[in-house]
């Protein structure tokens, strides 16, 4: 490409943005891989798949670190704009981050999130059984958003007691507006949380479990305890991060299988296709649709010179719908070879909780089709995020489908069902 990059009016929070990101990423990747555009302060906007790899395998270039308070020119982690929330190990740079990685691996990998599959799958019964008599479910609201939310602060170690305060605050920061009165009203939620990750530390220090948090009280990096703060930044990632990226995944997926009938039939016949095809969707409904970096010295991309200091944000859904990586990608192809898809990151950055989101996806998406086969999502009735400029996703998606038995153990709470299981 020329040395000067185009300038384009791309707003990733824009309403126009959020009707059509689908139309918008491919017009943008085919015709200006990488773009500046003067919106949120000014940032340079990468939405080719290659360009996108070569910025996120260069981490001494360009940073994902957060030092808080966001300063202009400095490190400002890994959204755009920037969070007021530093989130860890996403938000540091090697060789530290590669230290933390290596620490927190045995939590996510793929034997740890097999070994929490029976959680997920006593989650995931109990949530239909509250709704699978009366043939009436919010497939957001009371199943994509609170499976993902348990099970994550189960694993976190935090009290089952308010989770759904909890689930609905990280579901609403997604897709509230930054700057508004509501996104300031949705932050202070997220900080209720936060306030008692905060409590529970001195808890688990005296204390341990098996829990995330009482791992994160013992945990040494490089000979070092980890401060309070770090483990509330740890945490920070890690909820919202195993939530509401799943929730987006999920509602998207019911949504597509609700018009496509034919595919639904087939994942019907076929469950073992459901693991094989989650790239697929994955790719077309990429959860995260972008990752902030800082340039840390003047280089380039694809021959683009950009400043130390600027910003840069990386589209990975634009990145998973390029033509030359993906054929057709404006189409669903169940068949389709997906496991380049961009959707969890690229580099050493990609998410950590990956395999716990697969396994969430599997179960959830089997638990629908064999109980609620002929689910219909209500005329109208769903509603989709506001801004697309962090998660793309539902904020509601009420559905209907002949009701059915309950086959779960009979628990009152999300409490007293984590209490009967045995990790």
């Amino acid at each position: 490409m020329s040395d000067k990059a185009p300038e384009v009016d791309f707003d990733h929070h824009s309403t126009e943005y959020a009707r059509d990101p689908w139309a918008v990423n491919i017009a943008l990747n085919s015709s200006t891989p990488v773009a500046h555009s003067s919106h949120h302060g000014g940032f340079w906007l990468v939405t080719g798949y290659d360009q996108a790899a070569q910025v996120a395998h260069q981490p001494e270039l360009f940073s994902s670190a957060h030092e808080v308070p966001n300063v202009e020119g400095r490190p400002q982690g890994t959204v755009v704009p920037a969070s007021s929330f530093r989130g860890l190990p996403l938000e540091i740079d090697p060789p530290e981050f590669l230290a933390w990685r290596r620490a927190l691996n045995g939590f996510f990998s793929p034997p740890a999130a097999r070994k929490l599959r029976p959680r997920i799958q006593r989650y995931a019964t109990w949530c239909v059984d509250r709704c699978i008599a009366d043939g009436e479910i919010d497939l957001v609201l009371d199943l994509s958003n609170p499976v993902p939310a348990l099970i994550t602060l189960d694993m976190v170690g935090l009290p089952l007691d308010d989770w759904e305060i909890y689930a609905e605050a990280v579901h609403a920061l997604v897709y509230t507006l930054p700057g508004t009165p509501e996104f300031a009203r949705v932050e202070a939620g997220f900080a209720q949380l936060v306030a008692e990750v905060r409590e529970l530390i001195p808890k688990r220090r005296a204390q341990p479990g098996d829990d995330l948090l009482s791992f994160l009280t013992q945990l040494e990096i490089e000979g070092e305890p980890i401060s309070d703060e770090d483990i509330v930044a740890v945490c920070n990632a890690v909820i919202p991060g195993g939530v509401d990226t799943t929730t987006a995944l999920l509602a998207n997926t019911f949504d597509y299988l609700d018009r496509n009938r034919e595919a639904r039939r087939r994942l019907i016949e076929s469950p073992e296709l459901i693991p094989r095809v989650c790239d697929e969707f994955l790719r077309y409904y990429t959860p995260v649709m972008g990752a902030g970096r800082t340039v840390m010295a003047d280089t380039t991309i694809d021959g683009c010179p950009v400043g130390k200091g600027e910003r840069v944000l990386l589209s990975w859904a634009a990145a998973n719908l390029d033509a030359k990586m993906f054929a057709d990608p404006e189409v669903i192809d169940l068949d389709r070879d997906a496991h380049k898809q961009a959707a969890f990151g690229l580099g050493i950055h990609r998410c950590i909780g990956r395999h716990i989101a697969r396994m969430d996806f599997e179960v959830m998406v089997g638990e629908v089709l064999r109980r609620m086969p002929d689910y219909q999502i209500v005329a109208g009735a769903a509603e989709k995020y506001p801004t697309v400029g962090q998660i793309n996703g539902y904020v509601k998606m009420p559905a209907r489908f002949t009701p059915g038995p309950r086959i779960g153990p009979a628990a009152a709470t999300a409490a007293a069902l984590s209490s009967s299981m045995e990790r």
